[in-house]
């Protein structure tokens, strides 16, 4: 009858079925504002009809906001996206910009492309360093420049004396020299330089005799001299002491062995092998011997002009860049009759060790007689590169280096070959491109510069750096005046008369850009890296 004469509900069940009604529908719209990570300020507003039997809900939103995501873990996304994909994210909001430059991500990309080696010491921003790939190309807003190098000269040799050869790691620079000329009582030493002090941290004589190559192996220094002997250091760890309580580590001799002639050039396997050439008294190459350091009794002998070496004379040898390894040693050879180069791939695990075998400087391919690959340098395999040395370069004061790939059954007139305005001292790889120490002899005070040649541009030359402005020779001519160079991702260390200069990687100025300008770089579509132009790598 109510139902009939008021024409509804009544006004106490009007109320409830409305606050019902209500609350249903805020549940609903509290599940929606959480949905997809999106907060929401809701507000519902009732609304009854003059006739009291319908019931409206207003909805109103204020904005919509990203959900506050804890910094680790916003860090987190952002590692897991990479270097390549961060700029996009960084386009989607100012949040996402703002995470996208935190030094805790731009770290992380360094570190893991690089590891230890990172130059994170060098760079105030560790994006800017991922952008200048580790301070070896930096670039700008769309402008280059070359790397930017601290270079510091530290005397090694008091008497006249020269560093015969050097290795370079991210601690520590090892050389070795010769025996000091005109001074009694002195002897043919190895040095250990800390890298970063360019400090002298250990030093120790070995013998009388010159040492002529070295190389190093996990906590391992492994020396050729004139005396006909191999010889190993190794690290010790000791305690600290209460007199020297940092350095508490140093090398010692562990063992040497004895070869039938002077050791001139080695390498060490990471087959925990020896592997070394061995030259006459007179330089002319005499052979090559293989001495597993486990078992020195089984060391194999391969004499110069052998059907091991088809019959060349091995004059120098190299691993490659991934790690020299017995199954893949690069060589240059001599062949005893008409003094031409080769380019030579061993494998010794085979009894034929010699599997490849490139003629290179021969006349039939217009080089001049006498042309000499030195020094051989191995790059990512299958590559080798050499330089092509001869007296008449030398007068015309230039120097070429040739790239020679194993893949290829015969050097042709499209080998890649690198033109240098100065005669080439010494070189390396790395990253893919050639670090050529070079001397300026065109004015009177010679100069010695750092170059380097990319495969992409083989006819270019970028002078990095002058290493010295002015430079003596001590009346030495230029095939006694030895320069020793290598090179690493820190940077550079070179060798000259009874000087050793190292050059690190630092940040450089950029004149003409506003700190503030430079941003990160938008998104691009190029597969080969958003933030690296080229295809470069170091």
């Amino acid at each position: 009858q109510q139902r009939q004469e008021g024409g509804g509900l009544p006004a106490s069940l009007h109320a409830q079925g409305r606050r019902t009604t209500a609350k249903a529908v805020a549940d609903v719209i509290k599940v929606m504002t959480v949905r997809r990570c999106q907060r929401r300020r809701v507000v519902l507003a009732t609304d009854d009809r003059h006739d009291g039997n319908s019931i409206g809900v207003e909805l109103s939103m204020e904005g919509r906001r990203w959900m506050e995501i804890p910094l680790d873990l916003s860090v987190l996304i952002c590692q897991s996206l990479g270097p390549n994909s961060v700029p996009k994210f960084a386009a989607a909001c100012r949040r996402a910009q703002e995470l996208c430059l935190l030094e805790e991500v731009w770290r992380f990309f360094c570190l893991a492309r690089w590891g230890s080696s990172a130059n994170l010491h060098a760079y105030e921003a560790t994006k800017d360093l991922y952008i200048d790939r580790n301070g070896w190309f930096p670039h700008r807003c769309g402008r280059r420049q070359r790397p930017f190098f601290d270079v510091r000269s530290v005397k090694l040799h008091d008497a006249p004396c020269l560093t015969m050869d050097l290795r370079i790691t991210e601690k520590e620079i090892i050389a070795v020299s010769e025996a000091p000329r005109g001074v009694l009582g002195r002897r043919a030493s190895v040095q250990v330089i800390d890298a970063g002090t360019t400090g002298l941290k250990e030093q120790f004589e070995v013998s009388n005799a010159t040492i002529n190559c070295c190389d190093v192996g996990p906590d391992l220094v492994c020396i050729g001299s004139d005396d006909s002997k191999v010889r190993l250091y190794r690290r010790h760890q000791g305690t600290a002491t209460a007199t020297d309580p940092e350095d508490s580590s140093s090398y010692r001799p562990t063992c040497e062995y004895l070869c039938a002639s002077e050791v001139n050039d080695l390498r060490f396997a990471m087959e925990d092998a020896v592997i070394a050439v061995r030259t006459h008294q007179n330089r002319h190459p005499a052979g090559l011997d293989l001495i597993p350091l486990g078992r020195p009794d089984v060391r194999i002998s391969f004499p110069g002009g052998s059907w091991a070496t088809r019959g060349k004379y091995i004059h120098a040898l190299d691993g490659f860049e991934e790690g020299c390894s017995l199954s893949g040693v690069a060589c240059s050879g001599e062949h005893p009759l008409t003094s031409a180069f080769s380019a030579m791939l061993f494998d010794f695990r085979r009894p034929a060790p010699c599997v490849v075998d490139l003629p290179v400087t021969s006349v039939r391919q217009g080089h001049p007689v006498g042309t000499m690959l030195w020094p051989l340098r191995a790059g990512c395999s299958p590559k080798v590169y050499a330089n092509l040395l001869h007296e008449e370069g030398r007068r015309q004061g230039r120097g070429t280096i040739a790239m020679i790939d194993f893949r290829y059954p015969a050097m042709d007139d499209v080998s890649v070959r690198f033109e240098l305005p100065d005669p080439v001292d010494d070189f390396r790889c790395f990253g893919g491109s050639i670090y050529a120490a070079c001397t300026d002899t065109s004015s009177p005070q010679h100069k010695l510069r750092v170059h380097r040649c990319s495969p992409s541009q083989p006819g270019i030359a970028e002078s990095l750096c002058t290493v010295v402005e002015a430079y003596d020779a001590g009346g030495r001519s230029p095939r006694e005046d030895l320069k020793v160079f290598s090179v690493c991702p820190r940077g550079f260390a070179v060798s000259y008369g009874e000087y050793l200069a190292l050059g690190t990687i630092a940040e450089p100025s950029w004149p003409g850009l506003d700190p503030e300008t430079i941003t990160l770089p938008p998104p691009s579509c190029n597969p080969v890296g958003l933030l690296v132009g080229g295809s470069e790598d170091v």
